[in-house]
């Protein structure tokens, strides 16, 4: 394990080369939370949690479910830099004699750091406007959220460019969370249960709005996590390989 943590603080200090990227951690929430928050008409609101609606206003709606979005946004780009960046290193630390799933394991353990930050100030700036039912299974619905996007951060770095990755990220997350799985929403797409957000937003949104997680949206949030972890795991043992 002491090859895991090498390879870790190895990363932490590649993002820490990258200041857009740090800064975009601490101004984005503010920024988009913030935004949202403002902009929010007075009015009320029916956010559709579980098989339940909750009647609420429509300041405290918004920030609700774009904290899960703006996390998610946040992880997805870091985990795209991140693999742009890690590809060569990490093939540099196999040639070294580190194993793939240390590699592996050390990027997954970024991920997860970065999703931490992301969903902490996303909150942090939410709470000024919005006090969720039960705090702690929001604070677990955004970090999923968040931990989903930068692993599909990750594989749209090794399937794509830089800037297509971006693309990806900014129009997906915001299609999957704000569009399609939008509690706000009267009608919900049939595709929107194969959305990478689906789940995990309905974890959030339940501690939002004091509703029970079902077992079948605990069970599909794992399944999410698990899915998406082992294709991270495949591509970067495609990338990093050693001939």
């Amino acid at each position: 394990m002491t090859r895991v943590g090498t390879a870790f603080r190895t990363g932490v200090a590649e993002l820490g080369r990258t200041p857009l990227l740090l800064a975009l951690l601490v101004v984005a929430p503010a920024y988009v939370v913030g935004l949202f928050t403002v902009v929010a008409p007075d009015g009320l609101a029916r956010v559709h949690v579980a098989d339940q609606t909750v009647v609420t206003t429509l300041p405290e709606a918004f920030p609700a479910f774009t904290t899960p979005m703006t996390a998610a946004l946040l992880s997805g780009i870091a985990g795209l830099f991140l693999m742009r960046t890690a590809v060569e290193a990490d093939s540099r630390l196999v040639v070294a004699g580190y194993r793939p799933w240390q590699v592996v394991l050390a990027r997954l353990g970024l991920v997860g750091a970065v999703s931490v930050v992301a969903t902490t100030v996303s909150v942090a700036v939410m709470l000024t406007a919005f006090e969720p039912a039960d705090l702690p299974v929001f604070l677990v619905g955004v970090l999923v959220t968040a931990f989903v996007y930068g692993l599909v951060g990750v594989l749209a770095g090794v399937l794509l460019d830089r800037l297509s990755g971006v693309y990806l990220i900014l129009f997906g997350a915001m299609i999957d969370l704000f569009v399609f799985q939008n509690p706000l929403a009267t009608d919900t797409p049939a595709l929107s249960r194969f959305l990478p957000g689906h789940f995990p937003l309905r974890v959030a949104m339940a501690g939002g709005f004091d509703a029970a997680v079902a077992t079948n949206v605990a069970a599909g949030t794992v399944a999410v996590i698990a899915l998406l972890t082992t294709a991270v795991i495949t591509a970067f043992a495609l990338e990093t390989r050693v001939e």
